[in-house]
């Protein structure tokens, strides 16, 4: 039920109480008024009745009494009887009185014969009527009462004036009250209007809407006040949640773009947000919602580690290592938040590049001091045995010389490869300042010939088929010229030095998409399939015996992946033992790095 039908139904139940209550009042005052009207004019009536029948009385003429009562009864309509004082009727109005008929056991009669006034009202089964009796003494000279008047009037006729005046009260009531109940819908109808706007407005914003319309009555009421309370709450209310809708963005958005892992953690452990790098860590297709954090994470050191930051609510961290789905390690950080929630905070750190780039620089150094000491350790012992001269002819003189030579050459080649490797390495990408490597356009056709043109003995002594096709386009990219030779001089070297004699090399270039495609394949000894994934590491050989003795370093390949990184391409390589291999390289058209970009080192 609407606020407007109980304030209506209240007002109209509380006036209908109230008249009704009135009007019960007003006919109890009337009846009681009326009742003392009827009694004083019984009372006058009998005492005029009695000073009439004085004479009659005090002579003992009996008959006149009656006859006199009949006369007076039939104008009056009332009933008149008179009694002496043995309770005996002298007479009636009304009827004939019959002998020895007593009146001395009716209160009123003998209230009247001991000299008082008698009032009595009671059923009459004579009359069959409720009837209201008084009796008054009449009394002799000396005062002495002779005889009692009775006066008597049922109270159906006493009551018909009272009745009507009842009948007309209640409908004035009846009256009043619909007259109230009118204006009582009038009044509530105009009181509960702005309250029942009110009560839509305040349903409007528990459901959230905050942009509901809410007009200002012009009066300055209480419901014109709630309403402009109502209406600042909701403009409060409304750029608070903006606030914090707009706040709450900024922290999705910066959860969304840290690389770093995020968990929040409740005081009892449940997960209460994760970033899109966690989920991806953990393989979570989705929020993962209230569930507690052993659920995600299944590690137990990482378990170890946030239920003791839960207990002693201390700072703590840890490297830990995962081995599915993939081997990764991470730098843990758990923080607790001084919030009222107790929650904590875990933030993981994917330091697995780093752990590899330490491997790598490790092999590194290893590498090159194996690599290193090798020849040296040749070098110096040859020539402390020509410094003995520990050798039995010219022969062996010039044989330990080679050998020298042999070695210093392959350490001359190390060192350059390296100084290479650390240039390309170091450097701001291809578009350095060292005067090598200025930007330029440069026709790769014309690069490939000059590279081939410098191997071109190295494959004739092998009688090699070298082939180079076009598909006629010029080729032309931004590049550096300097790195470019290096990269194609080194692959163009490697399929000369590892193709057997009467093998085939070729070169095919063309335009595929926005970028170059530069194909090098050769019918050489290929590289076993299990191999692939790691030629590309510094000082990695497939054959290292043989590797040594063509003269090779290890770097080449290293050193040709960092160039076609730092020119923004690609380098791809397929190869099938004892049937040769093909590298595939994708150069850009225009690329134009960022002047602070370097070359991804750690990828290599």
């Amino acid at each position: 039920m609407s606020i407007f039908w109980k304030q209506f139904f209240s007002s109209v139940l509380i006036i209908l109480v109230i008249l009704s209550l009135f009007v019960f009042f007003v006919i109890g005052e009337l009846r009681s008024y009326d009742e003392s009207v009827t009694g004083e004019m019984l009372l006058a009536s009998a005492n005029v009745v009695g000073e009439s029948l004085r004479p009659a009385l005090e002579d003992g003429r009996r008959g006149d009494v009656d006859s006199l009562l009949k006369k007076l009864g039939g104008k009056s309509g009332m009933r008149i009887t008179v009694v002496d004082r043995n309770g005996n009727a002298l007479g009636d109005s009304h009827k004939i009185p019959r002998a020895r008929e007593t009146y001395s056991d009716s209160p009123e009669v003998g209230e009247a014969l001991t000299g008082g006034i008698g009032k009595s009202q009671r059923y009459s089964s004579e009359l069959e009527s409720e009837m209201y009796y008084l009796a008054v003494p009449v009394k002799d000279n000396s005062g002495n009462v002779m005889a009692a008047v009775r006066t008597a009037l049922p109270l159906g006729s006493l009551q018909g004036y009272p009745a009507l005046a009842e009948k007309r009260v209640v409908y004035i009531g009846a009256l009043l009250a619909a007259l109230a109940a009118l204006l009582l819908f009038i009044v509530t109808k105009r009181i509960t209007s702005p309250l029942s706007g009110i009560i839509s407005i305040s349903e409007e914003l528990a459901r959230g809407n905050l942009d509901v319309s809410i007009p200002t009555a012009d009066e300055g009421g209480e419901a014109s006040r709630i309403k402009g309370a109502l209406d600042k709450m909701a403009r409060n209310l409304s750029g608070l949640f903006k606030e914090v809708s707009r706040e709450k963005n900024q922290l999705k958005a910066v959860l969304g773009a840290m690389s770093e892992g995020v968990m929040v953690i409740s005081s009892d452990g449940k997960v209460v947000i994760t970033n899109n790098a966690l989920r991806n860590m953990f393989n979570l297709k989705e929020e993962p919602g209230r569930k507690p954090f052993w659920e995600i994470i299944r590690n137990r050191e990482l378990a170890r580690l946030v239920e003791g930051v839960l207990e002693k609510r201390t700072p703590d961290s840890k490297e830990i290592f995962y081995l599915y789905p993939d081997e990764r390690h991470y730098f843990i950080n758990v923080i607790p938040l001084d919030s009222p929630d107790r929650e904590i905070i875990v933030v993981m750190f994917d330091i697995t590049d780093f752990k590899r780039l330490e491997k790598i620089k490790a092999d590194f150094i290893a590498n090159v001091s194996h690599e290193l000491r090798t020849p040296l350790t040749a070098i110096k012992g040859y020539t402390e045995t020509l410094e003995e001269g520990a050798y039995e002819s010219q022969e062996d003189r010039e044989h330990f010389l080679g050998i020298i030579k042999r070695h210093t050459d392959r350490l001359i080649n190390i060192v350059s490869d390296l100084l290479v490797l650390s240039e390309v390495e170091s450097r701001d990408t291809a578009f350095g300042d060292a005067a090598d490597a200025e930007v330029e356009e440069i026709n790769l056709n014309e690069v490939i010939k000059s590279s081939l043109e410098a191997l071109r003995s190295a494959a004739a002594e092998k009688d090699l088929e070298v082939s180079f096709t076009t598909d006629n386009g010029a080729h032309s990219i931004r590049a550096s010229r300097f790195l470019l030779e290096q990269m194609f001089i080194n692959l163009i070297d490697n399929a000369v030095k590892y193709t057997p004699d009467n093998g085939k090399v070729a070169i095919r270039i063309s335009s595929s998409g926005g970028a170059v495609l530069t194909e090098i394949e050769d019918t050489g000894i290929g590289i076993p399939k299990e191999h692939l994934p790691r030629i590309f590491e510094r000082f990695y050989r497939v054959d290292k015996t043989r590797s040594r003795n063509l003269g090779g370093t290890g770097l080449g390949l290293s050193i040709v992946k960092h160039i076609v990184i730092m020119h923004g391409g690609k380098i791809d390589v397929h190869s099938e033992e004892g049937k040769g291999s093909r590298f595939s390289i994708s150069l850009p058209y225009g690329y134009q790095p960022p002047l602070n970009e370097r070359a991804p080192y750690n990828k290599v």
